[in-house]
This record gives C-alpha cells, sequence and structure tokens, in this order.
C-alpha cells in the first residue's frame, strides 16, 4: 500500500512551499512528466499544464506576481485508491490572503492528486484543482 504520510506530508508542504517562496521543492514533488490541471466552477477549465518545467514556470509566475500574503491550508486529506506504487489524493483548498492587516478568503476548493512511485520516491503525476470561485 502507499505511504501514506509521506504522500500527506508532500501535500502539506507543498502549500508551505509556495507560500514562503521555497518554490525549489516543488521541483521535488512533481514527475517530469505530470500535470497539472485546474477548473473554476461555473466557467469550466481554465489550465492545462504539461511537464513539470511548465508547472513550475506557472508557480514562478504566479508568486512574482503576488502582492500579498497567501496562506494555502490543505485539509480532509482521504485516499480513494491505493496501490504499492499509485495513489489517488482527494484534499480541500482553503485559500487565505492577507494584505495591510486585513484577512480574506480568496476561494475554496478540491484537490485531486494521483501520485506515482518513482524510484523509490513518491511524485505527483496528475494534481486537478477544482476551485469553487475565481480570485
Amino acid at each position: 500500500m502507499a505511504d501514506k504520510q509521506l504522500i500527506i506530508e508532500i501535500l502539506g508542504k507543498l502549500g508551505w512551499a509556495y507560500d514562503t517562496g521555497n518554490l525549489d521543492y516543488f521541483e521535488t514533488a512533481y514527475a517530469a512528466d505530470s500535470r497539472f490541471t485546474i477548473s473554476i466552477t461555473g466557467i469550466g477549465q481554465v489550465g492545462d499544464y504539461r511537464s513539470k518545467d511548465t508547472i513550475l514556470g506557472l508557480y514562478r509566475g504566479a508568486k512574482a506576481a503576488q502582492t500579498d500574503v497567501r496562506r494555502h491550508v490543505v485539509t480532509n486529506i482521504f485516499f480513494a485508491e491505493e496501490t504499492r506504487t499509485a495513489a489517488t489524493v482527494i484534499s480541500y483548498l482553503t485559500l487565505f490572503a492577507s494584505k495591510d492587516a486585513s484577512l480574506k478568503v480568496l476561494t475554496t476548493g478540491i484537490y485531486t492528486d494521483r501520485f506515482t512511485l518513482t524510484d523509490g520516491t513518491w511524485k505527483i503525476l496528475h494534481r486537478d484543482l477544482a476551485l469553487d470561485a475565481p480570485y
């Protein structure tokens, strides 16, 4: 079976890494041929990023343009499917932002992450983010 604690730690660390600017961590979390899809309720798919390099470019560009402090809070984590070498994990996202001593919820959503065990390391093969609202 999948190493659940290790995978849960990867999910939490991704939020921390983005929020604190430690974007190099993303290189260790994604498989080379990974995919990241994003959709918004009522709008549909707004992003389909293929390859680790493309995904890292998205994160780096978004972080560089950001003018507030973000906190990605990942909760309600459960394993929908798992084998010794693959796992599908569902979790909730609550995205907070603070600026000028004001705090607000930017959006919420659901992550569906497909992990694969590659050379002894768990990597994200496909991350899907279904946002409840645009921000």
